[in-house]
């Protein structure tokens, strides 16, 4: 065997590589990046920027902090009622929203259930009349 066949046989071996490689890919949709309804939520993104300005006109950014698996969230005033959108960016299929009401200004939750790792929690709530929406980074 010269070099010849040997260069021909690597570099189809790499051909191949590289074609079953972009074959893998374009099978497999697994960008969990994009969200499934983006253009939706294009279309209500005025009612989304309300929400991050009120947030940011009344200073009612809540604190979110996580301790012995339980997620604990303080808003600055009481009687808050809305929804906790919970995001894994590595996987979308392990997504959840939970309803929630506070009577005072604490809400807990336990998050020994939920897969360990990176998260992105978004509260979007009401307080009276007002709508709020606020995003957090969390690792549980």
């Amino acid at each position: 065997m010269n070099w010849g066949l040997k260069i021909v046989l690597g570099l189809g071996a790499f051909i191949i590589f590289i074609v079953s490689a972009g074959i893998y890919m374009v099978t497999k949709n697994t960008d969990t990046l994009e969200d499934e309804d983006y253009y939706e939520k294009s279309l209500s993104y005025d009612e989304v920027y309300q929400r991050k300005q009120n947030l940011l006109d009344d200073h009612a950014r809540p604190t979110v902090n996580v301790r012995n698996d339980t997620l604990y969230i303080t808003f600055s005033k009481p009687h808050n009622r809305g929804d906790l959108i919970f995001k894994r960016p590595s996987d979308s299929m392990l997504d959840i929203t939970l309803p929630f009401v506070t009577e005072g200004q604490d809400y807990r939750l336990p998050v020994s259930s939920f897969t360990k790792g990176s998260w992105r929690l978004e509260i979007s709530w009401e307080q009276g009349e007002t709508l709020y929406t606020s995003d957090h980074n969390l690792y549980l």
